[in-house]
């Protein structure tokens, strides 16, 4: 009998990270689901570590590498479940995290996808509770928030890796477009919203981890110009009833940024790691001193001349009760 979910896991060298993420899925305390694994190329020890596992609802999907996109649409051809769930590789989920959400769409079967909050994670399973997506403001103390489009746009509340979605609809909106290299969940966001219901649950049962070979990071450079382009896309479908893609026309591509040595430098000293705030800012919430160390170290040593650097090294421990207090007392002496 074919199950009632089909959860999706591409990797690419993965095997720091695979096994928690595995047996995440594992223990779930919804159990009639399938977990297709798509081992797209690794050269490291990823498969060995999927074909240890002797539980019969795993499949293993070997091929060369191919991305992303299209190691889901591969992940797909198998797929028998009435609701695809997605699952990164590097992430974990909470036991109850799969019963909830198809509890939810078999009591609002007018809803074609529900997804939920996530939290973050260090490399090393430290965990953030502060810093979650959506933000709790966003729902506003409602158990579940219905997006449309405008909110879609302004919000980017629906996080990939926690979506459960209905296969029918999925696969006649043709599964996702490959011609995105990044940001393919995006635009498959904007094609449901074209004609069908997303609902936010406001819970959080799913895990982020942050590191620094995470598919966001490996993209960086590209992933804005694919958001955007799905933006635009969207746009044109609501004017037009179709979209350059669909129609045929040739892919843009983004342009070709700079990744040398001498477009990072800066003054010793003068180089503020904004890139960092974020990441910081969770090493101090989950108290991972072993990764805020090292990235102290690292933000102070590049911009240890910048005023914005202590203040970023100071603030997330104080609060922010008393930074607002500080501002406050600030202008006020100003004025």
């Amino acid at each position: 009998m074919a199950p009632t979910v089909s959860i999706i896991m591409p990797v690419y060298n993965g095997s720091l990270y695979i096994r928690p993420a595995i047996e995440s899925v594992l223990n779930q305390d919804f159990s009639d689901f399938e977990l297709i694994i798509v081992n797209d190329g690794s050269t490291d020890e990823t498969a060995e570590i999927v074909r240890s596992y002797t539980d019969s609802r795993i499949i293993l999907i070997n091929q060369e590498n191919q991305g992303v996109a299209r190691s889901l649409n591969n992940a797909l051809k198998s797929a028998r479940g009435k609701y695809i769930r997605r699952h990164d590789a590097d992430d974990v989920s909470m036991n109850d995290d799969l019963q909830v959400q198809v509890d939810f769409l078999e009591d609002h079967p007018e809803f074609a996808l529900v997804c939920s909050q996530i939290a973050y994670m260090t490399d090393r399973g430290k965990r953030a509770m502060k810093y979650r997506n959506p933000h709790n403001d966003f729902f506003e103390g409602r158990n579940y928030v219905e997006v449309d489009y405008d909110m879609y746009m302004k919000y980017r509340p629906v996080i990939h890796a926690t979506v459960l979605m209905k296969r029918d609809v999925l696969m006649s909106l043709g599964g996702y477009r490959t011609e995105f290299l990044t940001s393919e969940d995006v635009d498959l966001w904007l094609r449901f919203l074209d004609n069908h219901r997303i609902a936010v649950l406001n819970q959080c049962h799913y895990y982020v981890r942050l590191h620094h070979n995470s598919a966001t990071r490996m993209h960086s450079s590209s992933v804005n110009f694919y958001r955007d382009l799905a933006f635009s896309f969207a746009e044109q479908r609501r004017n037009e009833g179709s979209d350059d893609l669909a129609e045929g026309r040739p892919m843009p591509v983004p342009e070709k940024i700079s990744t040398s040595p001498s477009a990072r430098i800066s003054a010793p000293g003068k180089r503020y790691r904004n890139d960092l705030l974020f990441y910081y800012n969770i090493l101090v919430n989950s108290k991972d001193l072993v990764n805020l160390r090292r990235t102290a170290g690292t933000i102070i040593r590049d911009g240890w001349k910048m005023p914005g650097t202590w203040k970023m090294i100071l603030f997330p421990w104080l609060g922010p009760k008393v930074v607002k207090a500080g501002v406050t007392m600030k202008s006020w002496l100003n004025s």
